[in-house]
Formats: structure tokens, C-alpha cells, sequence
């Protein structure tokens, strides 16, 4: 699941940030507003205005964007099939609710179906603070046969009555992945604020078009950012692969002496105990007298399940944290360090790590375009080689399914008032070209 920015005054942003951490200090549970992203410690980032089109610009040919494609224009998902032109999927009404956020549209394996998550929100919603605010992370779940073009929204059967659960702008999904061309997975956070039974992974089957609860989130023994409860480890993201659910947790929230741990638990036994894969590192986290400066590290794993990526977070008595990334082989344990040559700057706050399909490339981003930094891609077969490409891009990377090229966007703006450029980089050239104006989150099929 990737984060959203609105553009808010700094002052603002500051003034909010501020009441945030007042009541947070008071509780000692966060809140996930949305608004600014922000340093690690409550003040906003100041987001450079700068454009990628102040740059020579190339622009790709019409054959690089493939046969299938999706992605999405003015909030609404297009999609193109069989070297087809893109087509207009779905028509949601934003009249009330014009700030709408996007998750990356998620092909099947076959390509026969598209799931994704979206949110609208009223307009002028915002705040600052820790953690990371990001209205758009929770959403109502979609999937689009591609092949009759039907679209289906998915709500849990429980939850049904709630006007934010069945809502077709709304909804508590935040992740999810494809486990077969069949069963889609998809993590359910529950309605907000309470805690409930229905939180969890489901399971849902094409052909009995039917939810299954494979593990709730009871047996993780975890709380999520929308239900933070005091002394209990928090969820911050999640991955798929391989029959493995991992998760990335933060032990003792608001402390000092927060840790950082991946975990993984087994979808084909859920019934067994997760365990923990990686610990990355600790710093006081969202701390109020003193806040570290990552909030959710980057991480992913290798669809086969074999190498793991992280940031790792080593933070000092001064508070000043040295970040490293290192590849976990989850076969023997041994860690190769990447991306040696990055700039402090980079390394010392939240990533977005992506491994290509083929298992031997991974490329960072920044989350949000902080210090105009990157993107870079490494490879386990010449660890100490990185690879830098312009222009400078942050945000959530979509891999062609050879690893030949992979895709940014110019900008992670999600409201309706501004549309972005996307970008396509080819693994042996180092400029990216322009791929397609007016348009985010794009993935092929």
C-alpha cells in the first residue's frame, strides 16, 4: 500500500502538527490524519515545486507502453487491453468528496481481472504530525473483470451495515495481492477507532465469489495505526509472497527504545505462529521529547520468497540515525549491503523499495521527493555498483513483468486539481523518458 501528499501552507501544517502531538502526549496512542508528510518528529517537509519538465525531456515511444495497461486519469481507472486504446473504467462521482486517493491497480496473474483500492475524501483535510498521515491508505476494495468489464466492489459481509464499509467512495482495505489467478488476498483494517473481530487477511474466491478469513488480526497479536492502543505493537505495512504474509511491526510505539522487526506468517498453515525474519533497527519513534527520523523504512520481498530488502535503522545517542539497505537471503541468513553510494540524505529517511520481477534487480525511491534524490536500482550480482537515473522521482515503482523498464510518476499529488506525468526508465539507459501526461498509478498488465 503507496503515501499521499496535499498541498497545505507549512504554517499551517506546522499549527496542526503541533495540536497532533499535544494529544498524543496526553494518550500516548497516535492518530493517522491526513495531510503533509513530515521530517519524523512533527515538523512538515517542504516539498519542492520543481517539475521534471524543466529537464530535457524524452519521450518514449507509443510500443513502450505495451499491449495491457491501467492507470489513472482525473480519479477515474482507464484501462487498455491487446493494444487497444485505454478505455474509461469507472465513473465515480466526486461532487462531495473531490480529494481522492489511488492505490496501484493490481493485474491477475492472468490478467483476466483488475483489484484496486481507492478514497475520497472531503476537501482541505490535512494535519502533520507522527505517524506518517495518509488518509488515502484505507479504501473500498474493486475488482474489474477485464474481460466482460464488470466491476464489483468487495465488502465484508459483517461489516455491511456500516455507511463507510459499503460506502463506494470509502471503506477499511488497505493492501492487497494476488495469490493465484483465482483467490485474491486482501488485509481489512475494520471500521476505525473500534476494535472488532472482522480485522484481518481474507481470502477471496473468483469462482464462489466469497470472502474467507485466513488469519485475524487477533492472531498476530498486533493494533493497527487506525486502532493504536497503548503498550501493543503496531502493523505499518505488509508484503505477499510465496505463501507468506510479511509484515512490518514497530515494538513499544511512542517510547524511546522502539524496534523496528519484519514477521512473516504462513498463509497455507495460518493456524501457526508467525515469527519474526528481520529486526531493522531502533530509534524512539513518534516519540514526543524525541522522535527518530523514519516512520515507516522501506522494505519488500522477492516473489519467490528467497531475498528479503530493507532498511536497516541504527540510531544514536544524538539522535541521528545511520541508514543502510541490506538484502536478506531468507534461504541462509546471509545479508548483502546495497546501495553503498546514496546520500545520507536519502538513507536517513522513509524509502520505497522494489525488487523487479526477475529477482536480480531493486530499485529506491524516496517516498516523497524530500531531497531531490533518485531514483537508483542495485543488483545482488555487483552489490557495491548503484545505478542512478533523472529525472527525479519519488513514490510508488511499477516493474514490466521482463524487468526492463519500470515506470515513476512526476509527482505524488492524488487530489483531483492536479494530475501527474509518468515516466518510464530503462534498466540500461539512464534518463527516463516520458510515458504518458495526466495520468498516476499505472501498472501493467
Amino acid at each position: 500500500m503507496p503515501m499521499r501528499l496535499h498541498k497545505l501552507l507549512v504554517l499551517f501544517s506546522f499549527l496542526l502538527a503541533m495540536l497532533f502531538f499535544t494529544s498524543c502526549g496526553a494518550t500516548g496512542i497516535g492518530t493517522i490524519p491526513s495531510g503533509t508528510p513530515d521530517q519524523g518528529n512533527g515538523t512538515p517537509a517542504v516539498i519542492s515545486t520543481s517539475s521534471p519538465s524543466s529537464q530535457p525531456v524524452l519521450t518514449a515511444p507509443p510500443t513502450a507502453l505495451g499491449a495491457s495497461y491501467a492507470f489513472v486519469r482525473k480519479n477515474q481507472l482507464w484501462v487498455a487491453l491487446n493494444n487497444a486504446k485505454p478505455v474509461q473504467i469507472t465513473h465515480f462521482d466526486y461532487t462531495n468528496l473531490p480529494d481522492a486517493f489511488w492505490h496501484q491497480p493490481l493485474w491477475s496473474p492472468d490478467d483476466h481481472f483488475i483489484a484496486f483500492i481507492m478514497n475520497a475524501r472531503p476537501a482541505g483535510q490535512g494535519g502533520g504530525g507522527c505517524p506518517a498521515p495518509d488518509y488515502g491508505a484505507n479504501g473500498a476494495l474493486y475488482l474489474l473483470n477485464t474481460t466482460t468489464m464488470q466491476l464489483t466492489q468487495l465488502v465484508v459481509s459483517a461489516d455491511s451495515s456500516d455507511p463507510v464499509a459499503k460506502s463506494a467512495l470509502n471503506g477499511y482495505w488497505q493492501y492487497a495481492f494476488w495469490e493465484d489467478p483465482t483467490h485474491l488476498l486482501a488485509w481489512y483494517n475494520g471500521i476505525t477507532g473500534k476494535t472488532s473481530n472482522t480485522a484481518g487477511l481474507y481470502r477471496f474466491d473468483l469462482s464462489s465469489q466469497r470472502f474467507t478469513q485466513v488469519i485475524p488480526l487477533s492472531a498476530l497479536g498486533m493494533a493497527t495505526l487506525f486502532n493504536a492502543q497503548k503498550n501493543v505493537p503496531l502493523l505499518l505495512s505488509m508484503r505477499y509472497s510465496n505463501g507468506q504474509l510479511y509484515y512490518l511491526v514497530i515494538s513499544h510505539p511512542f517510547e524511546q527504545q522502539s524496534q523496528f522487526a519484519i514477521y512473516r506468517h504462513s498463509i497455507v498453515q495460518p493456524a501457526l505462529p508467525g515469527n519474526k525474519v528481520m529486526v531493522i533497527g531502533s530509534e524512539p519513534w513518534c516519540n514526543l521529547q524525541q522522535s527518530g527520523p523514519f516512520i515507516i523504512p522501506g522494505w519488500d520481498v522477492l516473489p519467490d520468497g528467497e531475498q528479503l530488502v530493507a532498511q536497516m535503522v541504527s540510531a544514536t545517542g544524538t539522535n541521528q540515525a545511520l541508514g543502510s539497505i541490506q538484502a536478506l537471503n531468507l534461504k541462509d541468513g546471509s545479508t548483502t549491503t546495497l546501495f553503498t553510494q546514496a546520500s545520507p540524505q536519502m538513507l536517513t529517511h522513509d524509502l520505497t523499495l522494489t525488487w523487479g520481477p526477475d529477482s536480480k534487480a531493486v530499485v529506491a525511491t524516496e517516498d516523497h521527493l524530500l531531497s531531490q534524490d533518485g531514483p537508483y536500482s542495485a543488483t545482488l550480482a555487483n552489490p557495491p555498483a548503484m545505478q542512478r537515473y533523472t529525472p527525479n522521482l519519488a513514490g510508488q515503482v511499477a516493474w514490466k513483468a521482463d524487468s526492463s523498464d519500470f515506470v515513476l510518476q512526476d509527482t505524488e499529488m492524488a487530489d483531483a486539481a492536479y494530475e501527474s506525468s509518468l515516466y518510464i526508465f530503462h534498466m540500461g539507459d539512464t534518463h527516463g523518458q516520458l510515458l504518458l501526461t495526466d495520468a498516476r498509478d499505472f501498472e501493467w498488465g
